[in-house]
């Protein structure tokens, strides 16, 4: 396949800057333009052309975009228009449920920031460069975190490097064999048109024909190399000298890839079920909820992605993306995200903000820039990795069995100096992790770490959510907000902010750090750190504790970035502002920090701590058996 046609122009070429947006003409008489923009409309700033000539061709179907309602400053809501209650606020109704619209279960975005499991920096430093390391992303969804990680190695890295990439989702898995051995396989064109592919194989509704021609060439690789084997589908491709990838999926991961391979993924079908969904007219509200507080140009940018399916550069054409992405729909063509879906949400908008300002893009195309960062990321990855002494193992089993299955692969002796559970913790609790990966830890290495984030504790503790403050509290909290964002007692306002603005951002003004530890203990977090080793890092060394800070602000009861950087991560990435993030590393808890948590789960008074007290030095003088201790 000529690598020249996998790009995304209309002509498959990559896109190392924005081409000439004139796609056809008004009359659709000529096709698109093969040079590249240089000149910015002056009125959106989101698409380029090369001459005047094709701007004017253009303007017919370019007018209705350019001249979008939600690029006026003075857009408001349908909600607000039509002087009725959100339905946000509401809870909906039987045909727009409260939260989400959609495919349940479907993650396949992410919804929290790529973070760098290693932060070298922070941590091993340079004596890394030579070292052989072993990290397990045990609940990975897509494979962000794992570019992230290892764009975060030394360019020279020249140790070894073993991957365990897990995820009990089939999908999930199949997706991350596919798009793994598109990035490493050194058959494969450069870096950089790989990375254009992957890109959209994890975003796009709709690939080239090229595209999805190269997609599907590696779904029938793997499922031929799979046919055949009884059980467990273990299989291992080299990819050179250095470079190994192994995957050893249950059998529904095979019929699931068998399934992929055999669909027609009719794109008429595909298209009318992804616009019914992320389209969907009862959704008005929640999405508009999303787009009230993004500047102008923003909302447009978003709306457009929404209705194109396809993440691009605002003004790049589309037309060419013709064929339905079978990585995003099941295989009766249906799609299988919910409508709050968001690849802003998986990449830090602070980091693409950041490559933006290097490459002086516009900044009003942020889907625009976005995609130039993931496929700089997605570059960067496929570049070391090619180079790297890299083994990859897949595997798509529930966390806490996983251990089992590198016991029964003869890896009984593997240790990890990172392990990286995602989320879990909200569904499993924070103790099962900790006694499934806490003894995996590599006990020789005194940087090696266990992480996991929760985004859903403070639903499960009392006091937990910025609201339980009322009355006195949630007003100091709400005057502190208010403060931040510029609107001062007794000003003079043209129009009130959205109430959507101090709503969804309480949290950023609340201190979670001491729910979050009633939290932990409730979880009885301290007698399982115990029981297997390792102890909760009380200076994290990879990530900050909690959006909106930094990792040597651990300890902040708020939020600390400008105003800003909170409109990229409190407006693009629209958290909730409750997530915490916790690391544990090799060490032991103190033996009252146990009692502690058994017997004080949710708040300490005087007395009971008095109580505590004596009943640990009676314990301690043998004058009281504690069993569990």
């Amino acid at each position: 396949m000529s690598s020249e046609k996998l790009g995304s122009d209309p002509y498959g070429r990559t896109l190392s800057a924005w081409t000439c947006a004139r796609s056809h003409n008004s009359q659709g008489a000529v096709g698109p333009c093969r040079n590249l923009g240089v000149s910015l409309c002056s009125k959106c700033r989101q698409v380029k052309y090369c001459s005047k000539q094709c701007q004017n061709a253009h303007w017919q179907r370019h007018k209705n975009t350019c001249s979008s309602s939600y690029a006026s400053n003075e857009w408001t809501p349908t909600f607000e228009r039509e002087r009725r209650p959100a339905a946000w606020m509401t809870g909906g109704s039987a045909s727009a449920p409260p939260v989400s619209f959609g495919k349940a279960g479907n993650y396949l975005w992410g919804n929290m920031p790529a973070l760098d499991a290693l932060n070298v920096p922070m941590n091993e430093g340079p004596a890394i460069k030579d070292q052989d390391i072993a990290l397990c992303f045990a609940a990975s969804g897509d494979l962000r975190n794992v570019v992230k990680t290892i764009n975060g190695l030394p360019s020279d890295y020249s140790g070894k490097c073993t991957l365990v990439v897990n995820d009990f989702h089939p999908l999930v898995a199949v997706r991350n064999l596919i798009l793994l051995c598109i990035l490493l396989s050194p058959s494969e064109p450069s870096e950089e048109i790989v990375a254009e592919v992957v890109v959209h194989a994890l975003y796009s509704s709709k690939l080239t024909l090229a595209q999805d021609g190269l997609l599907q060439s590696w779904i029938n690789y793997a499922d031929e190399v799979e046919q055949g084997r009884p059980g467990n589908h273990t299989c291992q491709t080299t990819f050179s000298s250095h470079c190994r990838l192994e995957w050893a999926y249950p059998p529904e991961v095979g019929a699931l890839l068998k399934s992929i391979r055999l669909a027609d993924y009719p794109t008429i079908k595909a298209e009318a079920d992804r616009r019914r969904i992320m389209l969907a007219p009862e959704r008005i509200d929640y999405r508009e909820r999303y787009y009230t507080s993004l500047r102008p140009r923003h909302r447009v940018g978003f709306a457009h992605f929404r209705e194109t399916g396809v993440l691009l550069p605002f003004g790049q054409p589309t037309d060419s993306f013709c064929n339905a992405n079978r990585l995003l729909y099941s295989e009766d063509a249906e799609w299988l995200l919910k409508d709050n879906a968001n690849p802003a949400a998986a990449w830090s908008p602070l980091e693409v903000e950041a490559m933006r300002q290097k490459l002086n893009l516009p900044d009003e195309d942020y889907i625009g820039n976005l995609f130039f960062h993931i496929k700089a990321q997605l570059t960067e990855f496929a570049r070391r990795a090619r180079r790297f002494n890299l083994v990859v193992i897949l595997s798509a089993v529930d966390l806490r069995i996983l251990p089992q299955i590198l016991d029964a692969a003869e890896m009984e002796d593997l240790t990890f100096d990172r392990v990286e559970t995602s989320n879990v913790m909200d569904t499993l609790g924070p103790s099962a992790i900790i006694s499934t990966w806490g003894p995996r830890l590599n006990r020789r290495n005194p940087h090696s770490a266990l992480l996991m984030y929760s985004m859903n504790w403070a639903f499960r503790v009392s006091g937990g959510m910025a609201e339980a403050q009322w009355p006195r509290g949630l007003l100091k909290t709400m005057t502190e907000l208010g403060n931040y964002l510029g609107f001062h007692k007794g000003m003079t306002l043209a129009k009130p902010p959205p109430i959507s603005l101090i709503a969804s951002n309480l949290g950023a003004f609340f201190d979670t750090g001491a729910p979050f530890r009633r939290y932990l203990r409730l979880n009885r977090v301290p007698g399982a750190s115990r029981s297997t080793g390792v102890k909760e890092r009380k200076v994290p060394r990879i990530v900050p504790s909690r959006l909106g800070t930094e990792i040597e602000e651990f300890d902040s009861p708020r939020i600390t970035i400008t105003l800003e950087q909170f409109y990229y991560t409190g407006h693009i990435l629209f958290p909730t502002w409750h997530e915490r993030f916790i690391e544990f590393e090799v060490g032991e808890v103190p033996i009252f920090d146990v009692v502690v948590s058994y017997f004080v789960p949710s708040s300490m008074t005087v007395l009971s701590i008095a109580v505590l007290l004596v009943g640990f030095v009676l314990q301690r003088t043998g004058w009281l058996y504690i069993p569990f201790i």
